[in-house]
């Protein structure tokens, strides 16, 4: 029996649903063509020889590297900070995330915009919870403002104006997910958030997504089950919540 997984997309508060179909391969695992891509995340398909071959990308920065003193209207997605969520719900609960975002102080981010979507086969869900600014502007920024600049350096919202995004709810033809979800807050570029600043829609989202290797610091793994405490309204009581310090 073929398995349908649940598919949502989530700009702020718009939503859409779409069924998607998960086959498995008869193939070997390497190969690829057209209608087959790379089942490995940081995979893609050399068309040349139809197998898979990791790619040579830059996950140290989410801009280029030296970087220019002054720029205005980059998209500058969520790279280092602290995020926080329960990881204990109960099924059909809206998952709260708090992002505190670390930029340069030579950075002005201006408003920032997040968007979620998710995918379900039965029990297991994958979700993805996006954040960026849509419209940054830098200063006398240094060579590494969109990279590894010093941690000393970062400039976090205040207490109580973090980032508020969240998560799920995880639903299968309207019906709450009993199960686990991993929930990620994946690497992008620059790049890839003005793709989505200006209008992608699910599928190119999650390709933009899984062109990078799934680093496992930016995955909370989440339980849904009736026997849970109910999610919180938000992480304002970190202890509520798993919070975690990516990127660094």
């Amino acid at each position: 029996m073929v398995s349908y997984p649940s598919y949502r997309w989530v700009a702020l508060t718009l939503a859409t649903g779409a069924a998607i179909a998960a086959c498995a391969p008869s193939e070997s695992a390497g190969e690829c063509f057209t209608g087959k891509p790379c089942a490995n995340r940081g995979d893609a398909c050399d068309e040349t020889i139809n197998e898979c071959v990791p790619q040579d990308l830059d996950v140290g920065a989410t801009g280029p590297v030296p970087a220019p003193a002054d720029f205005s209207a980059v998209a500058l997605p969520f790279f280092r900070g602290r995020v926080c969520m329960p990881t204990a719900v109960q099924p059909g609960d809206n998952i709260p995330v708090k992002l505190s975002f670390c930029s340069h102080p030579c950075v002005t981010g201006g408003s920032y915009k997040f968007q979620k979507q998710y995918k379900c086969t039965g029990s297991s869900c994958d979700a993805a919870v996006v954040q960026y600014y849509g419209n940054a502007a830098g200063t006398g920024c240094p060579d590494d403002v969109f990279g590894g600049f010093d941690e000393s350096q970062c400039v976090y919202p205040e207490p109580g104006k973090e980032i508020t995004a969240s998560a799920g709810p995880f639903v299968i033809n309207g019906n709450p997910v009993s199960g686990n979800a991993k929930v990620e807050v994946p690497f992008l570029s620059n790049a890839d958030a003005a793709k989505i600043r200006d209008g992608a829609m699910t599928e190119e989202i999650w390709t933009l997504i899984n062109q990078y290797p799934q680093d496992p610091d930016r995955v909370f793994a989440v339980t849904m089950s009736a026997g849970n405490p109910a999610a919180p309204a938000d992480c304002a009581d970190e202890s509520k919540c798993e919070c975690r310090t990516i990127g660094f």
